[in-house]
């Protein structure tokens, strides 16, 4: 996201906020807003999470809260600020550890047009994960600025109006985090966040696409928004960060008529969250006992060779 583009965030608040936007108006905006904002999101959340699994769920959830909240924001230039208060309200409830836990090493991300062997992928993983521990051993204020600095290319302009800080005070925490670590791990940590930004493809943003395209079904008691996706090619089966389907979110919301519209066009009910559970599992989980049993009677008429039936 470049500096020019922050005024044009402004502009896309307020058609998200304008009662004469159309439904597809309103996603195409967001769309540009996720796109702009999806990896500030993630390094932020990373800087208070363990995990990059857990940072992009973090981050996809408080897009998909922006996005039903959206009119509640009276500053539409403030977005990015806005956005990073929500981020911060869902990792303080999320973390289940403390925040220097390393992150877990990811050798699918690691493959090199070269192909090293086995031996160098695990020395490479593990490389990784001490430069990141490195940054989070770093007072948070450091590490905030330091993952939204370097994961993909934000100047500081940007950074600091997200941290809701001063140029001058970015600078100087990005120089103490400087002298903290050294000037070689620096171009390490860039390498790594780099690696893993979600701009890289287009995963991040399709799942949050799918989140507010059932939400916008829900929110209007109506599938006519998810037929309309379903006719543009959107993926019946495309799964966002934490593993869930569309099928998952509409069993785990109650929403039977989406349900039913999700099985017809190709749903697959055996699909398994990042937990292990399908969306007939993710719905008792919740007590959304009428969508548990549409599962089980479609499951009585579909039988899934591959497993027994879930109680």
């Amino acid at each position: 996201m470049s500096e020019s583009n922050l005024p044009a965030s402004a502009a896309l608040v307020r058609v998200l906020q304008s009662p004469e936007a159309t439904l597809v108006e309103r996603h195409e905006a967001f769309s540009s807003l996720v796109a702009a904002y999806q990896d500030m999101a993630c390094g932020y959340a990373l800087a208070q999470l363990p995990s990059w699994a857990a940072a992009e769920d973090a981050a996809q959830e408080a897009f998909i809260i922006a996005y039903q909240q959206i009119s509640q924001l009276r500053e539409p230039a403030a977005f990015g600020a806005w956005l990073k208060r929500i981020v911060w309200s869902l990792c303080r409830r999320s973390q289940r550890g403390p925040l220097e836990a390393a992150l877990p090493p990811d050798e699918t991300e690691l493959a090199a047009t070269h192909e090293p062997g086995p031996e160098r992928l695990v020395e490479a993983a593990n490389w990784r994960e001490q430069v990141l521990a490195a940054v989070r051993a770093l007072p948070g204020h450091e590490r905030d600025a330091v993952l939204l600095y370097y994961i993909d290319g934000y100047s500081q302009h940007e950074v600091a109006a997200f941290l809701e800080v001063t140029e001058p005070a970015l600078r100087k925490r990005l120089q103490r985090a400087r002298d903290h670590l050294r000037e070689t791990m620096m171009e390490l940590i860039r390498d790594s966040l780099e690696a893993h930004r979600p701009s890289k493809n287009e995963s991040f943003l399709r799942a949050v696409q799918l989140a507010t395209t059932l939400e916008e079904a829900a929110l209007e008691a109506q599938v006519s928004v998810l037929e309309a996706a379903l006719l543009d090619g959107i993926d019946v089966n495309a799964a966002g960060a934490s593993g869930q389907t569309l099928l998952h979110w509409s069993a785990v919301r109650g929403n039977l008529e989406a349900m039913m519209l999700l099985l017809r066009n190709g749903a697959d009910p055996a699909l398994l969250d990042r937990l292990g559970r399908t969306p007939l599992r993710a719905a008792l989980d919740v007590g959304q006992q009428q969508s548990a049993e549409m599962l089980r009677r479609w499951a009585a008429v579909h039988p899934d060779p591959s497993g027994p039936e879930e109680r």
